[in-house]
């Protein structure tokens, strides 16, 4: 949206200095176009003498500007791990030890002759997706010069071949599949068929056998299966019984001693073999490997940023002081990069709007981005958005942490402060009395509550403790209009009992 205010502000200004200097109806006409047919004859305009103000402004847009630049290279999609001069290969920055998980997983079972299970978790924006797509890109390769004697299963789609440690190149069907694109749980099956298969009479395949038996038809391939947003499937279907049975299906089978089926569920759910693949726990061999990917930390992110920014052939447009206060902004629970990326990118056009606005040239060797111009961006948003829009943003994690502020200060009849850790008891006891949710570590709640601060649904600040002995706390209050939360929350069927 800022983008096309932009463009619209720069449009406007070409469009009132042609006005400006030229009395001919027809010349002003084709301005106003900002297009002169080819071929027309140029007719002479009277000029008015026009004051400094009133002058063209030389703006800096356009795809070589270093503003444009720095935008393209804080995208959410550009590759961080392919820029600079350092070859990160496929890992991506600060994520070392998940990366080291995620390969060590693919290299035990990839040509074990069994398949396995691996779920990834983590908030969103903390690079789950970002980083299983980056290993698939440079660890499977669709042709590999070295073994041209390698031959490919043409039966199948999407094949290629991944090298073990020993060196062996071994055959793989490979097939990401993201979840909130699946109508129903038990869709799945058919979708992975018609991912992996090149059968074009659409075989129908309606469960975990029928897949089962395709799979095992075609046994020098293993089949490694990547569902992102897993817990859509479970999620967005409670009402259906079967969803979490089809779930456990697929987890099943990627247990059975001969079949190469290899499943990856990547989820934002913490807890979501908890509450919705209990009865893995029933057999310890049963249960997948976990990889957590924990919130980036305001250090990470500012690490990330400055190596993005370091990537491009200029000193950066940005103050470290600026990135950092973005960072920290955006460092709550969710931890999530994406955001300080959009807030970046976001004070960038500020600081041009800002010179269109002063009517001066932006000098691109002196004009940076300041921590005046990220605030700007941090208050826009929050005074912008209503309650309705800022928790359509939250998970129900994150929802559920609300409702337990907002059911506590309503029935505190003496509206007293509370401090963090009276807040995480408050919310035990909410959900350990409806006996349906289990509560959050304390660490994890504390950590959603920084995230809900940087939504803006909460305010945290520090003050000292009631009481003889005067220590440092924080406080937390809900920062929502009460009765639009309410109408929101009661929507939802699984939320409306905590208020």
């Amino acid at each position: 949206m800022q983008t096309q205010m932009l463009e619209s502000v720069v449009l406007g200004s070409r469009k009132r200095l042609a006005f400006e200097v030229c009395e001919d109806p027809v010349t002003v006409k084709r301005f106003q176009g900002l297009v002169t047919p080819p071929g027309s004859p140029v007719k002479k305009c009277k000029t008015k003498e026009v004051s400094t103000l009133g002058s063209p402004i030389r703006l800096h847009f356009g795809a070589s500007s270093v503003y444009s630049r720095t935008k393209a290279a804080l995208q959410r999609c550009a590759d961080v791990s392919q820029q600079g001069t350092v070859n990160l290969g496929a890992c991506l920055p600060t994520r070392g030890e998940q990366y080291d998980r995620i390969m060590a997983f693919l290299n035990s079972v990839v040509g074990s002759g069994h398949g396995d299970s691996l779920y990834i978790t983590g908030p969103p924006g903390t690079g789950k997706t970002a980083q299983l797509d980056l290993v698939v890109r440079e660890k499977f390769q669709t042709l590999v010069l070295e073994a041209p004697q390698l031959q490919q299963d043409y039966a199948l789609r999407n094949t290629s071949f991944f090298t073990t440690k020993s060196g062996h190149h071994e055959s793989v069907a490979i097939v990401s599949i993201n979840c909130i694109a699946v109508n129903s749980a038990e869709s799945i099956f058919a979708k992975i068929y018609h991912s992996c298969s090149g059968d074009s009479a659409r075989t129908k395949v309606r469960n975990a056998d029928d897949l089962q038996k395709f799979m095992q038809a075609h046994p020098q391939t293993t089949f490694i299966v990547i569902l992102d947003e897993m817990d859509k499937l479970v999620t967005s279907t409670l009402q259906d019984a079967n969803a979490t049975k089809h779930i456990f299906d697929l987890f099943l089978m990627a247990k059975l001693p001969h079949l190469k089926f290899v499943l990856i569920g990547i989820a934002n759910s913490l807890d979501m073999k908890d509450r919705f693949l209990s009865r893995l726990n029933l057999k310890h061999e049963l249960m997948p490997q976990t990889v957590t990917f924990t919130p980036y930390t305001a250090e990470q992110m500012f690490e990330i940023v400055m190596q993005k920014l370091k990537s491009l052939d200029f000193d950066p447009i940005i103050q470290p002081i600026a990135i950092r206060f973005a960072a920290k902004k955006c460092s709550g629970n969710t931890g999530d990069l994406r955001k300080v990326f959009d807030i970046l990118r976001s004070s960038i056009e500020v600081l041009e709007l800002d010179s269109i606005k002063n009517r001066h040239t932006l000098n691109e060797t002196t004009a940076k981005v300041t921590l005046a111009h990220v605030a700007k961006v941090f208050s826009t948003l929050h005074n912008n958005f209503s309650t309705k829009s800022r928790i359509s943003k939250l998970n129900m994690q994150q929802r559920l942490v609300l409702c337990s502020l907002v059911h506590r200060e309503r029935s505190d009849v003496f509206q007293t402060q509370t401090s963090l850790d009276e807040a995480y008891d408050y919310y035990s006891k909410l959900l350990n009395r409806k006996d349906s949710i289990s509560p959050l570590k304390r660490d994890e709640f504390f950590e959603i509550c920084n995230a809900l601060e940087t939504c803006g649904v909460v305010n945290i600040v520090q003050g000292k403790s009631s009481g003889k002995t005067k220590h440092i706390v924080k406080f937390i209050k809900a920062n929502v209009d009460k009765k639009e939360f309410e109408d929101e929350i009661s929507k939802l069927a699984s939320l409306k009992t905590y208020l």
